[in-house]
């Protein structure tokens, strides 16, 4: 059946996107378990939430793909490992008891699969979740046409129909900008989330890494910030759960310098943050201490919140004369690039500030033109041809 085949080919990927972990010998003291490679059961149950018996029983075989064997004792290789997990989430959870996932393998046409999607779709999983799913099937069944146990692979273009919604991204002009922010002043309740919208918008940093942030990552006396890993968030059982990960790429992992402006706001944020209720030995995967705190809830920032909050601020427009667009916290980070670009940043400056790998990627945010960076760049030419008559 195909979900033996699942099973297999899970395993066969986390062998082929193995990487080789760092060989420098780390702390045992100083290192949190979350930057370790490798873990004892104890730790993993303890990083991941997963109890010690059911660790035990998955990393058993002898062809476990993320244990390591050091004598008898058993150690988790803790990236391999949560890969392994995610995709056997999704196997469980969505493929395993299916009709799809009961089928033979060389019983399944391409209509069966498009048929499990669709009742994917109707029952509210996105079109992302579905590519993840398909990543999962597809390579299954490309392993049964290599063992030619099938001709042809019937997951092929099975996604097609599912395509990702890409936010449109545009960058606040100057005025939008100081409305926005001023919206935010103008509200008492939304007022101590002022210092945590404005650092958004003058780092660009992620919102995973902003809601991720605790005090132990932010130098004063360096004026520095330091993004290693990020607070992310998912849906299980209809529970809004937060997990920590590293960041999403390595170039995500960076220091960043505070400019006067961004340090003021962080001393601000400071005293927010004094005044606020914390709730009781709160953490995410062992980070505390979180910068950005919900003053209902006493605990770190989630994604929901702070797009709610977005929402409302652009509700506004009704009663303000500068009319806002729809706001994202990507539309931020997409606002902070594009003035780095049009101070003149130094290209490869502007990748590492943002965390960017592909430097194409910052490229279509550096060449990107509209009219409102027109008229700028007119300006500065004319005051530069009255300074020369």
């Amino acid at each position: 059946m195909v979900h033996s085949f699942l099973n297999n080919f899970i395993r066969k990927r986390v062998i082929i996107i193995e990487k080789v972990e760092s060989s420098e010998k780390q702390n045992k003291n100083g290192v949190p378990i979350w930057e370790k490679s490798n873990l004892t059961v104890e730790e993993y149950s303890a990083y991941s939430g997963i109890g010690i018996n059911k660790i035990k029983e998955l990393s058993n075989s002898e062809k476990c793909p993320f244990v390591l064997w050091v004598g008898k004792k058993r150690l988790i290789k803790r990236k391999l490992c949560d890969r392994y997990i995610e995709n056997q989430y999704y196997y469980e959870h969505s493929i395993k008891d299916s009709k799809l996932g009961k089928m033979k393998v060389a019983n399944i046409r391409k209509s069966d699969i498009l048929l499990f999607y669709k009742k994917c779709s109707d029952s509210g999983y996105s079109a992302g979740t579905i590519k993840i799913i398909q990543k999962i099937i597809r390579p299954a069944l490309q392993l049964a046409c290599d063992d030619n146990i099938i001709l042809k692979n019937p997951a092929d273009g099975c996604t097609k129909d599912y395509p990702t919604k890409l936010e449109k991204k545009y960058a606040l002009t100057f005025d939008e900008e100081k409305e926005f922010l001023e919206r935010i002043q103008n509200r008492p309740r939304m007022k101590r989330y002022y210092p945590m919208f404005a650092i958004m918008l003058k780092t660009g940093l992620r919102i995973s890494e902003v809601i991720g942030l605790t005090w132990d990552d932010v130098n004063m006396d360096e004026k520095e910030i330091s993004i290693n890993h990020q607070v992310q968030c998912r849906t299980v059982d209809g529970k809004y759960i937060l997990y920590a990960s590293e960041t999403k790429a390595n170039a995500g992992t960076r220091v960043i310098p505070m400019i006067d402006e961004v340090y003021k706001l962080f001393l601000e944020q400071r005293k927010v943050w004094f005044v606020t209720t914390k709730a009781t030995d709160f953490e995410v995967d062992g980070h505390k201490n979180f910068v950005f705190v919900s003053h209902v809830t006493g605990k770190c920032m989630n994604h929901n919140n702070v797009r709610r909050m977005l929402k409302s601020i652009v509700s506004m427009n009704n009663d303000r004369d500068i009319q806002l667009p729809h706001i994202s916290p990507h539309i931020l980070r997409h606002t902070a690039a594009t003035r780095l670009a049009e101070s003149g940043c130094d290209i490869k400056v502007m990748q590492y500030l943002l965390g960017q790998t592909d430097i194409q990627t910052t490229m279509r945010v550096y060449n990107h033109v509209d009219v409102g960076r027109v008229k700028r760049e007119l300006e500065k030419l004319e005051k530069l041809q009255v300074k020369m008559s």
